[in-house]
């Protein structure tokens, strides 16, 4: 009988402890999303963090979680300081509609 591989995500939030949150229910643009992740890199190097929807009591949140509570806090600040919560997201697409399967569209 094979035991059952560990569970990678679950094994992450336990190495990354910490997290900083973003309140956000809207897409973001390219760009800043962009930022965003560059933001995490300098503070945490690109393998030192990793970000999830929140759950439960973090509803329309992202939470970015990082090794050490100062990588944290420091993300924390930078999400303050940009204003990135609070960006307008994408806009909608306003071009033709496509036929899909044959079928004229709408």
């Amino acid at each position: 009988m094979s035991s059952r591989s560990p569970n990678s995500h679950q094994l992450r939030l336990k190495a990354l402890p910490h997290f900083a949150r973003m309140r956000r229910e809207d897409p973001f643009r390219e760009a800043d999303k962009a930022e965003w992740h560059a933001a995490a890199d300098r503070i945490a190097g690109p393998g030192g963090w990793y970000s999830v929807a929140g759950t439960h009591a973090d509803w329309g949140c992202k939470l970015i979680h990082f090794a050490t509570e100062a990588e944290a806090e420091a993300m924390q600040r930078w999400i303050a300081e940009s204003g990135i919560e609070t960006r307008p997201g994408p806009e909608p697409y306003r071009g033709p509609m496509l036929g899909v399967a044959g079928a004229e569209p709408p």
